[in-house]
């Protein structure tokens, strides 16, 4: 943000400031009020601290990353952090500065082989889940795999966790058989694990499988916890959506997990 954009917004402050004392003092029969508008405060704010941007991304997002708007394809020129302007969609806290892609620079457009790897390893969707206020989105744990999951978060309220991930359609055949795969994995991690039947059902246009898995950990305490899995088949992507919490808390949270996994949006039906 240069410093003659920053003098301009600081005088246009002023002008404001003189004319709320101006029309404050004018009479003593009546009252008047003005009030700064939102959207110079926030210029103000912004010129101070030096944030940019009007999108919202995911955490996964670098400069340089192609994403895609409603109003086409642009290019990450800058990343601002978490933002309050963003603070209404877990899945994308992050406040950007995106241009037209095709206005990026020879330089941004093509960046060197290692980014690109880095890039590629870390997961991205649409999907998007409708959260509570309660709920908070965390690091990756170890063997979170970050090329999968787009989201980890919990609910300290609740005792509830959840996380999203993502694979190309592509590269996956019968979903059905994908379902059985991944509920079979998930058992070998749980000592004494229980296995429900996998239900097919739809959610909105979406073909969908759901199934729980009960068991005890291997390590630590050995506690019991009860898993809720939602696998969406979309047009390009499959997404999975895993919430658990301790098996004596699944009954009390049942309700909520399934309003969560039935709220998935975003995804293009196949």
């Amino acid at each position: 943000m240069n410093y003659q954009y920053m003098n301009h917004l600081i005088n246009k402050f002023f002008q404001f400031f003189v004319l709320f004392n101006a029309a404050f003092f004018a009479s003593s029969a009546m009252a008047w009020f003005f009030f700064i508008p939102g959207s110079l405060t926030n210029a103000i704010a912004d010129a101070i601290t030096g944030d940019e941007g009007f999108h919202c991304v995911a955490r996964s997002v670098q400069v340089g990353d192609r994403i895609k708007t409603g109003t086409g394809p642009g290019i990450v020129k800058s990343l601002s952090g978490e933002s309050s302007r963003c603070s209404t969609n877990l899945n994308k806290p992050i406040r950007a500065l995106l241009i037209p892609a095709e206005e990026l620079p020879a330089s941004v457009a093509k960046p060197n082989d290692a980014n690109v790897t880095a890039v590629k390893e870390k997961a991205s969707s649409n999907a998007q889940l409708e959260l509570s206020d309660d709920w908070q989105q965390r690091p990756l744990m170890a063997g979170q795999d970050s090329k999968v999951i787009v989201l980890f978060a919990v609910n300290k309220t609740t005792n509830t966790a959840l996380t999203l991930g993502t694979v190309k359609r592509s590269e996956l055949g019968q979903i059905a058989v994908f379902a059985q795969t991944r509920q079979a994995t998930l058992a070998s991690n749980l000592t004494d694990a229980k296995l429900s039947p996998i239900e097919s059902l739809h959610v909105g246009q979406l073909p969908a499988w759901r199934y729980t898995v009960t068991g005890n950990t291997k390590r630590g305490n050995q506690n019991s916890f009860t898993y809720m899995v939602t696998i969406y088949e979309g047009r390009d992507e499959v997404i999975i959506v895993n919430t658990w919490t301790s098996t004596v808390n699944f009954e009390l949270q049942q309700a909520e997990m399934h309003k969560i996994e039935n709220g998935l949006s975003g995804i293009a039906p196949p």
